[in-house]
């Protein structure tokens, strides 16, 4: 009986314990989740002379991932937002008003690195890529900058196939434009360098 019970559970679990960490195969993750934007302080643009605030927003996504090693996987990243811009930046009472929309686009490479081989696997990863950041307000242009990434997650498997992923990650851009670091407003402000957006996302995915 004990062995039967034992030759049972092995039947089980096995599938989910040889599913992970297979080197050569490749994972699909469509991803649907939420960017909580960031503010453009005043004088990161000319075409504004307010802060302008790049509100939170739904997004979605693909991630795919070739796995080298057990731990290991290089992984890939693009994504799509539409955004609301709002002036000022979002305070207690403060009123804002919408003046436009941006799209984002991002693309990011990177590394992932995961724990364990059970059927709940969490792993970080971190990388680097670009934006596209495409306002849709009249005299505007889109501009692509640099964007480097880091964050956590884990993945629930269903099947050896089959696994429900969540991700949180931190995403800077660097939108600095002055080679001394100063604005157009000659205020030498370094913050103003870099857009942090916090992303949440869920995916499915599938491995190949």
């Amino acid at each position: 009986m004990r062995k039967w019970l034992l030759g049972f559970a092995v039947l089980l679990v096995g599938p989910w314990a040889l599913a992970q960490g297979t080197p050569g195969t490749i994972e699909l993750t469509p991803t649907a989740g939420y960017w909580y934007g960031d503010t453009l302080a005043r004088g990161t643009s000319s075409a504004f002379n307010t802060a302008v605030t790049i509100d939170d927003a739904s997004a979605y996504g693909l991630r795919i991932a070739y796995r080298f090693a057990p731990a290991w996987a290089f992984e890939g990243f693009l994504g799509q937002e539409r955004a609301d811009l709002l002036t000022g930046q979002a305070e207690l009472f403060g009123g804002q008003q919408k003046i436009g929309t941006m799209d984002l686009t991002t693309g990011e490479v990177g590394v992932e690195g995961s724990f364990g081989h059970s059927r709940l696997v969490p792993f970080l990863a971190g990388g680097v890529g670009g934006m596209r950041l495409s306002p849709n307000l009249t005299g505007l242009h889109a501009d692509t900058r640099f964007v480097g990434y880091f964050g956590a997650g884990v993945k629930l498997f269903f099947t050896q196939d089959v696994a429900l992923r969540f991700d949180w990650r931190w995403h800077g851009v660097n939108v600095a434009d002055s080679r001394d670091g100063c604005d157009s407003w000659h205020d030498c402000n370094y913050d103003r360098d870099w857009l942090n957006f916090r992303e949440v996302a869920l995916g499915l995915t599938f491995v190949l």
